[in-house]
């Protein structure tokens, strides 16, 4: 089976790591990335254009662009996401938008938290992570709480440990916006 090559646009590199790693728990078909970093929304939009031209140079016949919702209107966001990537040059390409923030995936998984950050016990179960409001900041008092204040959770830090430790199972039950995620990398080799 032949690789392919991926492009990636997401807000932090945080946000990147953990893409690829969820990426290739949701399959073996190999796959090699190129990426561009946002650094916020505004130049995520603003540049997505030309970075997905960029890409496709780099030989990205496929390209993924994830922008948190935080608190956009979904609808709307999607509108401009989509409207933004639309001339990409990829025959393939998909917006995900994870509800509120990618760490609401990282929620779905209390026992890869507490594995990841070897705490104690793992922090409490949350049934809709994207229910959550703020869920990096939830994220960051459930692991100080589990771990008797001893373990401060950092994004940029732990995100990628605990996504390796994840089980994507959970992560496609408990989170909606991850169906399109998941779909983008179980689809077309």
């Amino acid at each position: 089976m032949r690789s392919q090559r991926i492009g990636l646009i997401a807000e932090d590199l945080s946000d990147i790591e953990v893409i690829k790693i969820l990426a290739k728990k949701v399959t073996t078909r190999p796959m090699s990335f190129s990426h561009f970093v946002g650094r916020g929304c505004g130049p995520l939009k603003r540049k997505t254009p030309a970075w997905c031209n960029n890409l496709h140079l780099k030989g990205c016949t496929r390209v993924l662009l994830v922008h948190d919702n935080d608190r956009n209107d979904h609808k709307d966001l999607r509108k401009i996401l989509e409207e933004v990537i639309a001339a990409a040059p990829q025959k393939d390409k998909v917006v995900v938008i994870p509800t509120e923030e990618l760490e609401a995936w990282l929620l779905s998984d209390e026992s890869a938290i507490g594995t990841a950050l070897n705490l104690r016990k793992p922090p409490t179960s949350v049934q809709h992570p994207e229910r959550i409001a703020s869920p990096k900041e939830h994220l960051q008092r459930a692991v100080r709480q589990a771990s008797g204040k001893k373990v401060q959770y950092v994004n940029s830090v732990h995100n990628q440990t605990i996504a390796n430790k994840i089980d994507i199972a959970l992560v496609a039950r408990k989170c909606p916006s991850f169906k399109p995620f998941q779909a983008f990398f179980r689809e077309k080799a």
